[in-house]
């Protein structure tokens, strides 16, 4: 995966300022991955997702991956501190074609289309309801997607074993559509899992970075009169070395 650009930074950066998260993620591996169909990334599994923004998150600002986590239980914000391409390495992507066969049905992976379609459900049971139903396959191989209408009396009527089940094979054939981590709160002792979100990192850091960016455009812009385009073309290291000298 190759690093973002100086002007690509700023482009995604301007480009997701409105943007739901997922939308944010898809932009930037389209801009990232320009050789895959733009239409087909939201069609991907999450893990895929998940696992190739990580890629373009470590290779566009480094493998040390910093965030912090609020304890469950006094609420006191926990540091912690990964290895991006650690994380990365074990980690395996999804194959699309993936499919879980029970109770005499199949069911493909979810996708970043089938997350975008369940966000306005009332509460977290109709939405794995319905995100399921999306992702039952009917006897022809084909997706049954459902309805608007469908979305107030979902077709599929799964008892909670076999969403319980379904659940459990989903995230064993795509473990990075929810990454969790370690963590012990220093304040209270409380030991839990955290979900690492992989987007809000990402976008955080892009930020920051873009900032970083408008600031030495705008300095170099004052001292030289040089143009934007012409700015981020540099190097790095001649940025930094013009922002040196003009102090």
């Amino acid at each position: 995966m190759r690093p973002l650009s100086a002007a690509q930074v700023l482009a995604l950066w301007d480009a997701g300022q409105t943007r739901h998260p997922i939308d944010r993620a898809l932009l930037a591996l389209a801009l990232a991955m320009p050789e895959e169909a733009p239409d087909e990334l939201a069609d991907r599994p999450v893990g895929w997702r998940e696992v190739n923004l990580l890629a373009l998150r470590n290779a566009t600002f480094g493998s040390a991956l910093d965030g912090y986590a609020p304890c469950p239980s006094c609420g006191a914000l926990m540091e912690f501190r990964l290895d991006g391409e650690t994380l990365l390495d074990g980690l395996p992507t999804p194959d699309s074609n993936t499919r879980i066969k029970l109770d005499g049905q199949q069911w493909r992976l979810p996708s970043s289309r089938d997350q975008a379609m369940i966000l306005d459900a009332p509460n977290p049971e109709t939405a794995v309801c319905w995100l399921l139903d999306r992702c039952r396959i009917d006897e022809g191989g084909l997706t049954d997607v459902p309805t608007v209408n469908r979305k107030k009396s979902p077709k599929m009527k799964t008892s909670p074993a076999l969403v319980g089940e379904l659940e459990s094979h989903m995230e064993a054939l795509d473990p990075a559509a929810d990454i969790r981590i370690g963590m012990q709160c220093a304040d209270c002792g409380d030991v839990w899992s955290a979900a690492l979100d992989v987007g809000a990192c990402f976008w955080d850091e892009l930020g920051n970075r873009a900032h970083q960016l408008l600031e030495s455009v705008h300095r170099l812009a004052s001292a030289y009169g040089w143009r934007e385009a012409e700015i981020l073309a540099l190097s790095p290291a001649r940025r930094a070395a013009y922002l040196n000298m003009i102090g």
